[in-house]
């Protein structure tokens, strides 16, 4: 399960459980009108902002304008990342 994270207009902000299990790194995925793994965009967020996979589903415009959002919104994401992070690991060690 992807959970959606943040959403402004019709960007959609989620984070992969992959990413969550394997990933030391915080990340989060962003598309357009839906959670499409295979054309959304990756973001680092740590330990800088950084586009890791542009993706197909966003223009150039709709990238940046997905950058400054996770910007303002860093903390809150970073936190919501590590609180997703240790349930995905639990899960995974439970099973």
């Amino acid at each position: 399960m992807s959970p959606k994270v943040l959403q402004e207009g019709s960007l959609i902000f989620w984070f992969h459980s992959y990413d969550a299990r394997y990933e030391a790194r915080a990340s989060v995925h962003v598309g357009k009108g839906t959670q499409d793994d295979r054309n959304d965009a990756k973001i680092w967020l740590e330990p800088e902002i950084e586009v890791a996979r542009a993706g197909r589903a966003l223009r150039r415009e709709e990238l940046q304008r997905a950058l400054r959002i996770i910007e303002q919104h860093r903390e809150y994401l970073l936190e919501q990342w590590y609180v997703y992070k240790g349930k995905a690991v639990r899960r995974t060690g439970a099973g």
